[in-house]
């Protein structure tokens, strides 16, 4: 299963390689040809784009990799379609899966996560996401969390 995204939401995940303007991701989806599927809504037409898979694994790879060197093992993991097992190698569109869920919590609940914060949540989510999970077990766990949080605040 392949994860689709506006040009917006790319251009704020800010992955190395690519700009961070709309309008820029636009160019260079046009530009490399990047698959898409037109989404109807209010206001129109807009395109979802899926993100190619070298600019996903050149912007998590070391995420895989240190914790390829943690847990020899554990978290070796194979490209679908590769004929054997790699250490390293990253299913990138789990790990885009993993980022959407978590930049969605993020920006919906205003939490205003770091960088590093989100890497070491997205490197957990991809591994829950390898073992079985999919995005609604994520988003679930994530509104869980969020419900306990805010009645420890007293929200």
């Amino acid at each position: 299963m392949k994860i689709l995204f506006t040009a917006a939401e790319i251009a704020r995940m800010r992955l190395p390689g690519l700009p961070t303007t709309k309008s820029s991701i636009l160019s260079r989806a046009a530009k490399e040809g990047w698959r898409y599927e037109e989404q109807y809504g209010i206001g129109g037409i807009r395109k979802a784009f899926e993100i190619p898979d070298h600019y996903l694994v050149s912007a998590h790879g070391d995420v895989a990799e240190k914790a390829t060197r943690q847990k020899p093992g554990k978290y070796q993991v194979k490209r679908i379609g590769m004929e054997k097992e790699t250490a390293g190698s990253v299913n990138a569109s789990k790990l885009a899966a993993a980022a959407h869920v978590l930049e969605k919590w993020d920006i919906d609940e205003n939490i205003g996560m770091t960088p590093d914060g989100k890497g070491k949540m997205i490197a957990i989510f991809y591994k829950i996401l390898m073992d079985g999970a999919d995005m609604e077990d994520l988003s679930g766990l994530l509104k869980e969390v969020t419900d306990i949080a805010r009645k420890k605040a007293g929200k």
